[in-house]
């Protein structure tokens, strides 16, 4: 009878996944073909407390779909319990496919009942210790073609156009989109603002497009975890938490805020947010490949016995390749700030981040453009004359 690996998708889901689980249906048949079956947790950590385990077959596979066909979900794990599934499932390893928390919760799983256990570097924050995070740049990507088309109503309404994201506790999403999606400022969460002094940075995009191209716009990504005096919580019967202890954030109201304040300033606004389209959208080619790369290498470390450990990803030459590191120290959050690659006094990002994670957005979004690139074109000839 064939082992068992499970795999759990924990915490909230990427485009990516489902690259990754066709590359390891892949690399077991190439290396060790019926020693293994590819089982996934049901609904995620309950599933694999529970018991409740789905086949994953190669042909269900849909590497353009966002999401995860064995579901997800947001819970600690239940070391007890889990223990006795996997006695009593002929279970021979599992791959945590998490963010910070999950992967903190496989990392004290192989410390306190040394499990046979690897992670895969899931999230869209990029905030693991790890150079690339899987889902990031196919979030970026969905990001930043937005702020690129939001330019059309900022110009045509003459107003501001807030564009909310994912981000809260680090702000790798708002700068990538920013600096790619030709954004006039970005509100980040790792530093906290007054309102005026954020009004002051956006009113003076205002005036300077105003003076260039003829016409008062901007557009301003922020995160959905942006610390802004002036604006108000939500109603405490619309707060609620996960097992972790983490808020669940609604950036929607955030941006209620921020045109509630942008009026008060005698200025027009808009706002729309991207959240689960990042997650729900297809994968990009780049995505994809770096998905694939790191579920080879967690078939590998399984193959090995090299458990404990997590996938990574460094430079290697014009592109990245996968290594590997212990849960524990992959699992420790990496913060933007201090980095360098963001202005937290100008809330606009910097040069230096282009130049580190350039490649990352090649194939997908090419360059960061200019703003000439996206105004009208008799905007251009109105700033000539």
């Amino acid at each position: 009878m064939p082992e068992k690996i499970v795999l759990v998708t924990a915490g909230g889901a990427i485009s990516s996944f489902h690259a990754a689980m066709k590359e390891m249906h892949e690399v077991l048949n190439e290396r060790v073909f019926g020693r293994f079956e590819l089982l996934g947790a049901w609904g995620g950590l309950k599933g694999l407390t529970n018991g409740e385990f789905e086949r994953i077959y190669h042909e269900d596979l849909e590497e353009d779909r966002g999401g995860s066909l064995i579901g997800a979900d947001r819970k600690i794990a239940d070391t007890l319990n889990i223990i006795d599934t996997i006695k009593n499932n002929n279970i021979y390893a599992i791959v945590m496919m998490g963010g910070n928390n999950h992967l903190g919760e496989a990392a004290k799983l192989f410390k306190d009942a040394k499990l046979n256990i690897v992670g895969y570097p899931k999230t869209m924050d990029f905030d693991l210790s790890s150079f690339i995070t899987l889902g990031y740049e196919s979030a970026v990507t969905v990001g930043a073609k937005a702020a690129r088309h939001h330019h059309n109503t900022a110009m045509t309404a003459r107003r501001v156009f807030y564009e909310g994201l994912f981000g809260r506790d680090t702000d790798w999403v708002p700068c990538a989109v920013s600096l790619y999606g030709g954004a006039d400022r970005c509100i980040p969460c790792e530093q906290g603002y007054e309102w005026d002094f954020v009004w002051e940075k956006i009113n003076q995009s205002l005036n300077e497009n105003e003076k260039k191209y003829g016409v008062a716009f901007a557009v301003v990504p922020f995160s959905e975890g942006a610390k802004i005096k002036g604006v108000n919580e939500p109603p405490k019967e619309h707060r609620s938490y996960d097992e972790h202890g983490e808020p669940k954030l609604q950036p929607e109201w955030v941006g209620l805020e921020l045109v509630r304040l942008t009026k008060g300033e005698k200025c027009a606004s808009a706002f729309e947010c991207y959240t689960y389209s990042m997650r729900d959208s297809p994968p990009t080619e780049t995505d994809k490949k770096l998905s694939r790369m790191a579920g080879r290498e967690c078939i590998e470390m399984i193959l090995e016995g090299d458990f404990g450990k997590a996938a990574i990803f460094k430079p290697h030459e014009d592109f990245y390749e996968a290594d590997r590191a212990p849960l524990e120290a992959v699992a420790v959050q990496r913060k933007l700030k201090q980095t360098g690659f963001f202005d937290y006094d100008e809330l606009t990002p910097t040069g230096t981040f282009q130049e580190t994670y350039g490649n990352l957005f090649r194939g997908s979004l090419g360059k960061p453009p200019e703003k000439d690139e996206l105004v009208y074109r008799n905007m251009l000839r109105k700033h000539k004359l």
